[in-house]
């Protein structure tokens, strides 16, 4: 499996992408059967479970004696949270008390998507032979475009716009986990964008200075990505290999 990673990480990624959302399906279909009727409490749980064992499964990808390296990097990433506060207030949106619930809405995606996307697929783009660059572009496109399985809901427009942001939102954490290993700091500062964007949620009503300042956010974050990557050594101690 390790070789066949290796060759071909892109298809590879694509197996695992499709292999994880089967059984989110199959946990979440356990708990409702053990007696959880709340679907989107399930499908969460199910997403860190699934996390969870593809961490155990794929062990050998993590540098775990790197993990909260990358603290100080990881500081501007916390401009995404910042920003659903700001869009709250922008746009004059609903308001959600902070839950057990809600922390577990936003933790799930964050194990889940940033072990597949993170953890595993830049160590096989990089166990293949691929640059930082090639390896931060490749990882950050394929993620964005999983974002357009939101179109299934009708909402054609914003799913693209979400496709756009997870690109960018791909670029910098993929930029950090190239630069130090550090998948803990990157799942936590994801969890908190997550949170912040269920409790401070936005309205759809737009104004002009929300929408200038959204995509000066995409602009200067993918600019910070970018230089976290060029200005790496291109051979370093944080270069991925299997153990």
């Amino acid at each position: 499996m390790k070789k066949r990673a290796n060759d071909h990480p892109i298809l590879f990624q694509i197996i695992l992408i499709i292999a994880g959302f089967v059984l989110t399906i199959v946990f979440s279909a356990g708990l409702q059967i053990l007696g959880s009727s709340y679907n989107e409490f399930n499908i969460s749980v199910g997403r860190i479970i699934t996390g969870l064992l593809f961490i155990l499964i794929f062990h050998s990808c993590f540098s775990w004696k790197k993990q909260f390296s990358g603290l100080m990097i990881i500081l501007p990433a916390l401009l995404f949270a910042a920003w659903n506060v700001v869009n709250h207030f922008l746009t004059h949106g609903d308001y959600a008390a902070l839950s057990t619930e809600i922390i577990i809405f936003g933790i799930a995606p964050a194990i889940f998507e940033e072990v597949i996307f993170r953890g595993i697929f830049i160590h096989n783009l990089k166990a293949s032979g691929k640059s930082d660059l090639v390896t931060l572009i490749i990882s950050a496109v394929i993620f964005g475009l999983m974002h357009l399985t939101n179109a299934v809901n009708g909402d054609l427009v914003q799913a693209l716009v979400q496709t756009g942001y997870a690109v960018v939102v791909g670029l910098v954490f993929g930029a950090i986990y190239i630069r130090s290993g550090d998948l803990f700091s990157i799942i936590i500062v994801h969890a908190l964008i997550d949170i912040t964007n269920r409790v401070f949620m936005g309205s759809t009503d737009t104004p002009a200075i929300a929408f200038v300042i959204f995509i000066a956010l995409l602009a200067v974050e993918a600019i910070y990505a970018f230089i976290l990557i060029l200005r790496k050594p291109e051979k370093s101690e944080n270069d991925y290999s299997y153990q």
